[in-house]
């Protein structure tokens, strides 16, 4: 079979929107993913409706069938993380043309290994501690309604955030004890509100980037907000800016590491999020890079 299949969240598009704009696809929910006949590999290219989660739901079924198909992104959901950092159009008819005639670019997976559990795959950013503390406690229905903001409420109800222990390791070198809030690994450095997490982070640079996040008292927490809003979006891009936030930086409240295999060992157990999905009672993450595994119209 060939053709193009379309993998949709219904709670976040509808089927008949989807079927006016692409009237000769075939349709699927992504709940049934798991079940579908035929396969995803049988068809020539892959679009997903949906947010982030639908997203690496797909992602998760190509990578453990070893399926590699171009796919497009029409991004309904609440993040959008990927399709932000790509650069595809939040407006669903715009998106819907890129997905079928956009420049396919080969961009780079994150993979997460929790011992003696299967890999969970990632295209943006995976968390630990109060990041996925926040995931956990934002409401689904209230993410409907308001969007990315509702993660702003999740936040408040995940306080008071507490600093946790973890043992990092980057590339084999020798293990860091930090204390931090949370840690995040990315293979992505935007989100939404324009916020410049991780400045640096290129999704096709074969690296995951990290951000060791432990602002403690109030000056810290502006240091880190002018730092990932303002400043990473306009100093850091020049030469003498990039320097001064360097030499000027509180490492202690976020510092950015960078490799192909970062190893991260909790002293509790914690939640972790990977692209918004949280899954809880974690002690040890295994990640790893996988270099331009999935292709993407953009």
């Amino acid at each position: 079979m060939s053709g193009i299949a379309v993998v949709f969240n219904p709670k976040k598009i509808a089927e008949q929107r989807l079927a006016r704009l692409f009237p000769d696809a075939t349709l699927m929910r992504a709940e049934d993913l798991a079940n579908i006949d035929p396969d995803l590999g049988e068809f020539d290219r892959c679009i997903v409706a949906g947010g982030d989660g639908t997203l690496r739901q797909v992602v998760q079924h190509l990578m453990e069938n070893h399926i590699k198909i171009p796919i497009g992104i029409i991004p309904v959901g609440t993040g959008n993380i990927l399709a932000r950092n790509l650069g595809i159009s939040l407006d669903v008819e715009h998106a819907a043309k890129t997905a079928l005639t956009g420049e396919l670019r080969e961009i780079d997976l994150g993979k997460a290994k929790i011992p003696s559990k299967p890999p969970l795959f990632f295209t943006g950013i995976a968390g630990l501690g109060l990041d996925a503390k926040i995931m956990e406690k934002t409401d689904n229905r209230l993410k409907r309604r308001i969007g990315w903001v509702a993660y702003i409420e999740g936040g408040i109800r995940a306080l008071p955030a507490k600093f946790q222990r973890f043992w990092i390791t980057v590339d084999g070198a020798e293990p860091r004890r930090v204390k931090v809030l949370t840690l995040i690994i990315a293979n992505t450095g935007t989100l939404p509100g324009h916020v410049e997490l991780i400045p640096d982070a290129l999704v096709d640079d074969g690296n995951l980037d990290v951000a060791v996040i432990g602002p403690k008292w109030i000056w810290n927490w502006i240091d880190v907000l002018g730092r990932i809003t303002w400043q990473n979006r306009f100093i850091r891009p020049l030469v003498l800016g990039r320097k001064i936030m360097d030499a000027t930086a509180d490492l202690k409240s976020l510092e950015y590491l960078r490799g192909k295999k970062i190893k991260v060992e909790s002293e509790t157990k914690c939640t972790l999020q990977v692209d918004g999905d949280p899954i809880k009672a974690v002690d040890q993450v295994n990640f790893e890079v996988m270099p331009k595994a999935l292709l993407v119209a953009c």
